[in-house]
């Protein structure tokens, strides 16, 4: 019994502490634990009983491809009689000497490194101690820890950490300002595998790839870790998650609306080793949504309505014009979006001064480089709202989404600018929008973000973050055109337009002033893209009017199925444009509305209402209501906690659908976690693109 002392197995108590630790979700082959937190083990001995007075026992916890003390990626932990919250530390609760076994308890700091450790158990004697043991434990996995005050990441309301921590499904708002719609979207972020594909993720970041050591270091700081995760959602740069298009052209990939989730994203690039094809802001968003939540930061993806894309950071987007009303091939690079999501996430900020805590903007759409990298934030919503934009990282690219101002010009056919048309300073940031706590209602967030449009806050904050920029010379020296002789609205002529049914747009001219004008009014219908970008004409009618003073004109224009379907994009917007020109002095009054169709429901998903862990039908009928015939229909299936035929596979409609027709079939899946589980579904065709579906079903 006087040998050296010989070990014999570890057990991590797996389920004791994946509750106590909140982790109990993941399904990861590795124990998963929150810093700022302890956790306990049990090692057993195979010769005898631990002797505290002549064995030494130490517990060790690496990071990286070579950990070292030296560079804090190594932990060598000797068991102590208690544990310092302050450091990591290892703490003997009971000897057991009949049972041959310790019972210990290990602290994980506050500032602990967020990834997988390599874990070593070493034995050896305290006198004469030459010879030692070293034997491999299973690794674990630390992440963030939003349950714990003495984390960065803590929050302190029990309902917004199951919203933005543990809440595995929500919905992304999108559509306009004045139609605003949801998308179903699976975040999955406790799914098989997805927890590694993030400590990948780290990993090839390219920061990673040039100083191995100083990245893993700042890998225990939210506010590093969220950038650079800004960075890897995106295949910008650094052949991250997710590659970007707006072409239209999707023909070597999936459409973006075609994505009911992240897992089957983050998958595919973990097994491809290259961006997959393909994703747009809400895609990124949702990515984002899923990682950030996977190592413990709380996070929400946020939608900005008529979001400015304002490329010179000088908090104007400037549009061009010719006489008839059609936009001009001049480019400044700014563009307004109908919608635009990114994604907030809450933590102190200790590298501000003070009183920049809490929720923090961070964009993984690559739209603008930022330290030569697609990366943005993360800057704190305070900071934004204020116009300090010299606060944190990107706010005044972020600023300027929510409140630049809208500044239309003239030019001539030759493209010269010949006066300056309107500023419009309410147009940009409306109805900034995500999912409330505990319910899909949208929550409005515009207050966080902005002062109220047109008060004192706002244009001070306005004038302080427009400082920085520097407006192009046509704004100097121009010709200003007296705004309001002409009013123009534009209304929907019913709450919704339902695809498949006519487009109406109600258009109310007036002459403001008290003299007749000559007029030539010109009303457009065209296609668009949600990020503002033409597709292609549906509509035009030009009318010559005279209208007297106080003169109202009042018309409809409207277009049939027929006129506009086989145009319409994935984003099923559709814009009324209407330019008034008065042709004795050329002076030109315009406006716009966009409003996003809505499809009719067509696809239903029926699953049994409560049902055990295990293999279940999902069974789908999908309907035709549309005037034109469906052909190559495609249905993909997507939720947490399940696996199976229907979530890995598409499923493939073998004949058209023609109008008035229907088609049924049933495919399997496995349930694998309990509790309330929703599987959503989305339906691409030739003719009409993203129907979506869902269905709610809860696990025993």
């Amino acid at each position: 019994m006087t040998g050296l002392l010989e070990f014999d197995e570890v057990d991590f108590m797996n389920e004791a502490n994946a509750e106590h630790h909140v982790t109990d979700m993941y399904n990861n082959a590795n124990l998963v634990l929150r810093r700022a937190d302890t956790f306990e083990l049990v090692v057993h001995f195979k010769n005898r009983a631990f002797d505290e007075s002549r064995d030494l026992v130490y517990l060790e916890f690496g990071i990286g491809v070579s950990p070292a003390a030296l560079s804090g990626t190594k932990q060598k932990l000797e068991i102590g009689k208690t544990t310092d919250e302050d450091v990591w530390s290892c703490e003997l609760l009971e000897n057991k000497k009949e049972n041959k076994s310790v019972y210990l308890s290990v602290n994980i700091p506050s500032d602990a490194i967020i990834g997988k450790y390599n874990v070593v158990c070493e034995i050896t004697k305290k006198a004469g101690g030459k010879h030692k043991q070293r034997h491999t434990l299973p690794k674990i996995a630390v992440i963030f820890n939003p349950f714990s005050k003495s984390d960065d990441v803590y929050m302190e309301n029990e309902e917004d950490r199951h919203e933005y921590v543990l809440n595995d499904h929500g919905v992304i708002f999108a559509g306009s300002w004045n139609r605003i719609g949801k998308i179903q979207w699976t975040f999955g972020q406790f799914d098989e595998g997805i927890l590694d594909v993030v400590f990948k993720m780290f990993t090839r970041d390219n920061r990673y790839k040039a100083n191995p050591v100083k990245s893993l270091k700042r890998r225990n700081s939210p506010v590093y870790v969220a950038r650079v995760l800004s960075a890897m959602s995106n295949m910008n740069d650094d052949n991250g998650v997710v590659a970007g298009n707006w072409s239209g052209n999707y023909s070597d990939g999936k459409s973006p609306t075609d994505w009911n989730g992240s897992v089957k994203i983050l998958k595919q690039w973990m097994k491809l080793k290259r961006g997959v094809n393909y994703g747009q802001c809400w895609v990124f968003s949702g990515v984002l949504t899923t990682v950030l939540r996977a190592v413990g930061i709380p996070a929400r993806p946020v939608t900005n309505f008529n979001s400015a894309h304002d490329r010179e950071y000088n908090m104007s987007i400037d549009k061009f014009y010719y006489a008839n009303g059609t936009e001009a091939n001049i480019s400044s690079g700014d563009s307004i979006w109908n919608f635009h999501v990114w994604n907030d996430c809450w933590m102190k900020r200790p590298d501000l001064p003070t009183g920049y805590d809490g929720w923090q903007s961070v964009d993984s759409t690559p739209q603008e480089p930022s330290e030569k990298v697609f990366q943005c934030g993360p800057a704190p919503v305070k900071a934004i709202k204020n116009g300090e934009i010299n606060i944190g990282s990107d706010t005044d690219f972020l600023f300027g989404e929510v409140n630049a101002d809208v500044t239309n010009f003239l030019v001539d056919d030759s493209d010269k600018i010949v006066k300056r048309l309107k500023v419009d300073s309410r147009h940009v940031g409306r109805n900034i929008s995500t999912k409330a706590p505990g319910s899909n209602r949208r929550l409005d967030i515009t207050d966080q973000y902005k002062y109220k449009e047109g008060t004192t806050e706002e244009r001070a904050a306005f004038e302080k973050a427009k400082l920085r920029g520097r407006l192009p010379p046509w704004h100097k020296h121009i010709k200003v055109q007296p705004e309001g002789d002409i009013n123009i609205d534009i209304m929907m002529k019913t709450a919704k337009t339902i695809t498949g049914t006519p487009i109406e747009f109600t258009v109310l001219v007036e002459n403001a002033t008290g003299s007749t004008m000559d007029c030539i009014v010109i009303t457009r219908l065209e296609s668009m893209f949600y990020n503002g970008q033409l597709k292609s004409g549906i509509k035009k009618v030009e009318t010559k009017r005279s209208l007297n003073g106080k003169e109202r004109y009042l018309f409809v224009m409207s277009a049939s199925f027929a006129e506009y379907g086989f145009v319409l994009t994935h984003d099923r917007a559709v814009r009324c444009s209407v330019s008034v020109r008065n042709t004795k002095n050329d002076n030109l009054y315009m406006d716009s509305r966009t409003t996003v169709l809505k499809h009719p429901k067509c696809v239903k998903l029926t699953v049994p209402q409560t049902l055990n862990k295990g293999q279940f039908d999902i069974r789908y009928h999908i309907t035709n209501p549309f005037p034109s015939t469906l052909s190559i229909c495609k249905l993909n299936i997507d939720g947490s906690g399940f696996s199976g035929e229907a979530v890995d596979q598409e499923v493939k409609i073998e004949n058209p659908i023609p109008s008035g027709g229907s088609v049924s079939g049933t495919i399997t899946a496995t349930a694998h976690r309990r509790g309330k589980k929703i599987i959503v579904a989305n339906l691409e065709s030739q003719e009409v693109k993203s129907i979506k579906a869902k269905a709610i079903m809860f696990v025993n």
